[in-house]
């Protein structure tokens, strides 16, 4: 019995010793393609807002779609809670005239007009609010802009445009999206 037991431990210990040398076919299943979204992570998560307590004299709101903005200065600003907050017009936003400081900037052969964070195309006898064109190069940044981690390289956001630093200023590389929710 005990030289049984014995040749049986010899017989299972030579055959899995062979299984190194084991070979098997790979079966590979079609999975989906997963888009990766872009993760932006905002290095300085302290908000900051430019604020006024009272508008200088004779400022007159413009209306659009109900909201009141106040232009003071190239900015925009909407009533909060008793004090006038900074705020960018949203797309589709007209004006008769750009503000003093706007800049003229052509973008793959389009005309575009830029101040203080805003990008604006003229559509008739009107200035009226885009979305940054990518591509875009501006010599300096307002203050506003924060700097986020864009895809591990380090960029700077402002308005829903993305800028990242070159040789000669900011290039707009792209521009966020906010979220739907359904």
């Amino acid at each position: 019995m005990k030289h049984f037991r014995v040749a049986l431990f010899f017989l299972v210990l030579f055959s899995l010793g062979s299984v190194e040398y084991a070979e098997a076919q790979v079966r590979r299943t079609p999975q989906e393609r997963r888009i990766v979204k872009r993760k932006v992570r905002r290095h300085n998560r302290r908000v900051v807002r430019r604020t006024l307590r009272r508008l200088p004299a004779n400022t007159r709101p413009i209306v659009f779609r109900k909201v009141m903005y106040y232009p003071v200065r190239g900015m925009y600003y909407i009533q909060r809670k008793g004090v006038y907050v900074r705020a960018f017009p949203p797309r589709g936003f007209r004006l008769r005239l750009l503000p003093a400081t706007a800049v003229a900037l052509t973008v793959r052969g389009i005309a575009y007009s830029y101040a203080d964070g805003v990008y604006y195309r003229k559509v008739e006898d009107e200035y009226e609010v885009t979305q940054p064109p990518i591509g875009a190069v501006l010599e300096e940044l307002p203050e506003d802009a924060q700097e986020i981690d864009f895809d591990g390289v380090s960029a700077y956001e402002l308005n829903e445009a993305v800028y990242k630093a070159i040789e000669d200023g900011y290039e707009v590389i792209d521009v966020l999206e906010e979220e739907r929710q359904d």
